[in-house]
């Protein structure tokens, strides 16, 4: 009974320290999705992760940035010509404007528990060079001095970031938010 009764008030003192780690960009994954406004169809498919890099205190994120290559989102539920259709107007200046924007980022500034392993998070992101304060929550799958694993899904408003095509009084046929639902693995 002492001896268990140790046991537990040691294990109460054992914490992870607080760590920085880079986003291992081959494990992690952005995959996004957009709705037609009366959500009878919807698009869907992957944008990588360039890099980035996370720090901890040993229990949650403090901070992050994660920069994405918009040069590489693909579209996952069509095939042949109307895939390749489709990935090309997301390059274009009706969508994303890769050729002048390529790269997006999330800045990650703070995390509040809210629940086991959930946290509110407040970051900064942009697209098209437009910079936005959201918030959105953070499943925390593990941490330690070395590893973290973690799940973000984000619902944005695209007439923040000047993601236009289809949406005006006359002609709304695209939903005003998109998806976009984040996995991050961070390595030593």
């Amino acid at each position: 009974m002492l001896l268990s009764l140790s046991a537990v008030i040691l294990m109460s003192f054992i914490t992870v320290a607080p760590a920085t780690l880079k986003v291992d960009t081959s494990a992690s994954v952005l995959k996004w999705t957009g709705y037609h406004l009366a959500k009878s169809y919807e698009h869907n498919g992957h944008v990588q992760i360039k890099s980035g890099e996370v720090a901890t205190d040993g229990t949650k994120i403090t901070s992050a940035t994660l920069v994405v290559d918009m040069n590489t989102i693909t579209n996952a539920d069509l095939e042949g010509a109307k895939k390749a259709k489709l990935e090309g107007h997301l390059k274009s200046d009706d969508f994303f404007g890769v050729e002048t924007h390529p790269e997006a980022k999330i800045v990650i500034k703070s995390s509040d528990k809210k629940a086991d392993n959930v946290y509110a998070t407040t970051a900064d992101l942009t697209i098209r060079g437009i910079t936005k304060e959201i918030t959105f929550d953070t499943k925390v799958e593990s941490i330690s001095e070395s590893e973290l694993i973690a799940m973000a899904d984000l619902k944005i408003k695209r007439t923040d970031f000047e993601v236009m095509y289809g949406w005006s009084v006359e002609n709304a046929m695209l939903d005003g938010e998109f998806r976009m639902e984040v996995k991050i693995v961070a390595k030593k």
